[in-house]
């Protein structure tokens, strides 16, 4: 033991707690060479990580660009859609009017060559009856077409459809819209026959008019099992102050075939029963015939019906233009 001590102490001339601090720095070092062999790897991999997450990065950020303007030019494309549609329906409206132009102008032809000059006074304005239907309902009145009033016909003239040619060369889809956008009392209605029969006006086709609407429900059309009274010829018996058919319930506001059979089935079948049946014996029967007739307001009808009972044409025009929906807004 003491020799041990003594050849520390002289190994190398150095003192014994030199070469154990000489040691422990020899370890350590050791040590931090393995380690760094050791994890270098790893950490070379973490550095390649990190530069690939960057250069993907800059790659998403290239894309988002790209998209941004991708979406810009289809946005513009749209809007270039939009105009062509919208100069598409005016071309189509034009179209509508020139076939009416040449309709009258053929008709005013074949009144000289055969003399009758009904069709050469009215200005192809006139059915087979000799009835001046503009002269009675007025120029590109929208509320002729079965399923349109006021209320409608304001909305659709406010969106351009301000004659019965933009009407003719409107979509089925752009009408649509245009009602479910206005909100919930519009969404209910389908503009699905409204064009044809605003073809019909515009080319001067009254009575083709007529018998159209004969067989619309609401402005939809019915399966044919029925005949209605066309829209056409319920404004017109209104501006002549006279009607021929007293069983024809329909002329009241809020009234349609569906509604009138109910009526009918219930022993009202003139505009006298009508407008002598009180509102609630009308609500109880509509009550009665499930959810879809609650939604019906009876509360005008009886008054309506005594209007058209005793005649009273232009009396019964006004108060049905004030209604809305056979309501009234007050």
């Amino acid at each position: 033991m003491q020799f041990d001590i003594i050849f520390l102490d002289t190994f190398l001339g150095l003192p014994c707690w030199l070469l154990w601090l000489l040691a422990s720095l020899l370890s350590g070092l050791l040590g931090y060479l393995i380690g760094w062999a050791r994890f270098k790897p790893c950490c070379d991999k973490v550095e390649e990580a990190e530069a690939e997450a960057r250069r993907l990065h800059d790659g998403l950020t290239d894309w988002e660009k790209k998209y941004r303007e991708l979406q810009y030019h289809r946005d513009e494309l749209d809007k270039d859609v939009t105009g062509l549609r919208a100069s598409l329906n005016q071309c189509e409206a034009d179209k509508a009017a020139l076939n009416a132009k040449i309709a009258v102008s053929q008709s005013k032809t074949r009144s000289m060559d055969t003399g009758a000059l009904a069709f050469a006074d009215t200005s192809g304005s006139t059915g087979d009856s000799g009835t001046n239907y503009i002269a009675l309902v007025g120029l590109d009145n929208l509320q002729i077409i079965e399923g349109i009033g006021p209320k409608i016909e304001q909305l659709l003239k406010n969106a351009g459809y301000t004659s019965w040619g933009a009407l003719a060369a409107a979509s089925y889809d752009d009408l649509k819209t245009l009602l479910e956008n206005a909100g919930p009392r519009y969404r209910i209605h389908d503009p699905k026959s409204w064009p044809e029969q605003a073809r019909l006006a515009a080319e001067g086709k009254w009575d083709d008019l007529i018998k159209y609407q004969k067989f619309l429900d609401g402005g939809r059309e019915n399966t044919g099992d029925f005949e209605n009274d066309s829209k056409l010829e319920k404004l017109v018996a209104k501006k002549l102050g006279y009607s021929t058919n007293p069983n024809d319930l329909k002329i009241v506001e809020g009234i349609g075939p569906k509604i009138e059979g109910l009526l009918n089935d219930a022993g009202i079948n003139t505009w006298s029963d009508l407008a002598g049946t009180s509102v609630e014996r009308l609500t109880e029967i509509l009550n009665a015939a499930g959810e879809r007739y609650r939604l019906a307001d009876p509360s005008t009808w009886p008054k309506q019906a005594e209007l058209a009972a005793s005649g009273n044409w232009d009396e019964l025009k006004e108060y049905q233009d004030y209604l809305s929906g056979g309501r009234d807004p007050s």
